[in-house]
């Protein structure tokens, strides 16, 4: 036999998130996917369109676009390292080692790439 009460259904609106600021810091971290999206498109479009890219890449509004980009990947990069070191449940010390490990080959991997890109 059912019950003829109405079940209590929490009511929650869009914001609920911007109360905590746990939750609001997870949802900037978060929003960093959509500029990653920005620059899949943008590799996408140098490879579709190699000759009027380097138009487009040089639009000031693209410039400050990338610029903007750059910082949430350095943003997401460093909060994506604050965190491997948690998941792994080991010393206090151990997680300076590893961020630092983390930064050390995220550099040198990138300066790889320089060298590759400024070669070619």
């Amino acid at each position: 036999m059912a019950s003829k009460r109405k079940p209590y259904i929490r009511e929650m609106n869009a914001r609920w998130w911007m109360k905590n600021p746990f939750y609001r810091f997870y949802m900037l971290r978060e929003s960093t996917a959509v500029f990653a999206v920005w620059i899949s498109l943008l590799l996408i479009y140098s490879l579709a369109n190699p000759l009027g890219f380097y138009e487009f890449i040089s639009n000031p509004l693209v410039i400050l676009l990338n610029l903007v980009a750059l910082a949430a990947a350095l943003f997401h990069t460093k909060t994506w390292f604050d965190l491997a070191p948690k998941a792994m449940n080991v010393s206090e010390k151990r997680h300076v080692m590893i961020k630092r490990g983390l930064w050390g080959v995220t550099i040198i991997a990138s300066a790889i790439l320089a060298l590759l890109a400024v070669a070619v």
